[in-house]
């Protein structure tokens, strides 16, 4: 998402909602009620490095936070998901996450499957290098962990799982 100074658009709450549309439209489908943790999950701290339209994004906690409930409500939901034989063992259980959760298979998912990178503020300089892209990084799996993190504190864990369900987390992975 490109976003540049408008002024235009005085009225901080409407510039707001206008940042959080596309994630709540198109990527979870409902409106949130805390549109700044949902602005924290999706605007990149080199956008705040910039000239930035509104003072107040700057004001928006940085809720690292976010990404360890994320990792935490997610690794639950991948449990959850795991299928139960009478031959289950720790290692098999953490096996099964680990091929879910890891931040290489989720920044794969993120980006080549919810185009997560779609809804990200970025930096100028993340936007022209197509930052998501670099192999070595894992940085829209740290999103996607806050966003579930964000989702979980506004709706739940039901909002979670039919969020991954909706996205066809499971078979998606399964296919990359």
């Amino acid at each position: 998402m490109t976003i540049s100074r408008m002024d235009d658009m005085s009225d901080w709450a409407g510039y707001r909602d206008r940042i959080c549309y596309p994630a709540e439209t198109f990527l979870l489908k409902f409106r949130v009620k805390d549109k700044e943790r949902l602005i924290s999950a999706i605007i990149s701290n080199a956008f705040l490095n910039e000239d930035v339209p509104f003072e107040q994004l700057k004001n928006i906690p940085e809720q690292h936070s976010l990404a360890t409930l994320g990792d935490f409500v997610l690794d639950y939901a991948i449990i959850a998901n795991y299928p139960v034989t009478e031959t289950v063992t720790p290692q098999k259980i953490n096996d099964f996450r680990e091929q879910y959760g890891n931040n290489t298979t989720l920044h794969r998912y993120a980006r080549d499957c919810l185009h997560l990178q779609e809804y990200i503020i970025w930096g100028s300089d993340q936007r022209a290098q197509k930052t998501w892209n670099q192999e070595s990084t894992c940085i829209l799996a740290d999103r996607f962990e806050m966003l579930i993190g964000a989702i979980y504190l506004e709706k739940g864990l039901n909002a979670v799982l039919e969020f991954l369900t909706t996205h066809q987390f499971f078979k998606k992975i399964d296919d990359l």
